[in-house]
């Protein structure tokens, strides 16, 4: 079973957990993903939830559908997540860093000796 936080809505942590599959290689491009009913059940979450991760996944160009079989990786899938996540880093990871930085008086010099 998934553990999910507050910070995110389910359907979007199911879509990081669907990301973090293929960018680990688990999901291989061009192959089938676990059905809707199989996700829903191994993460105890309500089918329709994980259908909303399907569309947003879709969205991203990260799925396709295919008659009779579900839900296929597309071939560039690896490219796909890897900008979707850096993003999402650009745009909301590195913003929230810099405030926290900020409220902590961490300096970049701080940080980039840490690195």
């Amino acid at each position: 079973m998934m553990e999910f936080s507050d910070n995110k809505p389910i359907y979007r942590q199911i879509a990081d957990y669907a990301f973090n599959n293929i960018i680990d290689g688990t999901w291989p491009p061009g192959e089938k993903i676990p059905s809707v009913r199989e996700l829903a059940a191994n993460m105890s979450v309500n089918t329709r939830t994980v259908l909303k991760a399907m569309e947003y996944l879709q969205e991203a160009g990260v799925i396709s559908p295919r008659r009779g079989m579900g839900f296929i990786l597309t071939e560039d899938a690896p490219f796909q997540v890897v900008r979707e996540r850096r993003r999402e880093f650009f745009e909301s990871t590195l913003p929230a860093l810099r405030k926290e930085m900020e409220r902590l008086g961490i300096s970049r010099d701080e940080l980039i000796e840490s690195i």
